[in-house]
């Protein structure tokens, strides 16, 4: 007999994670037209965006070994 683990996966919070993902990358982009200290305001924020979106993806059920790292 086999078991069979079932993982639900919470499709909002992947959408969320996802979304967050996004708003990253667009500060890590805009980041490279700004002035030194402000581009680093928005690299930070990103890499904040990006463990939110790490912790999203952790609550959503997705297996541990598919998450996104985080930055």
């Amino acid at each position: 007999m086999h078991d069979t683990v079932t993982i639900e996966i919470d499709q909002q919070l992947l959408d969320q994670a996802r979304h967050l993902r996004q708003r990253a990358e667009s500060l890590r982009v805009q980041a490279a037209a700004l002035s030194p200290v402000l581009a680093n305001a928005y690299r930070r924020r990103a890499s904040e965006l990006e463990f939110e979106s790490w912790v999203s993806e952790l609550q959503s059920g997705v297996p541990y070994d598919q998450v996104h790292p985080a930055a």
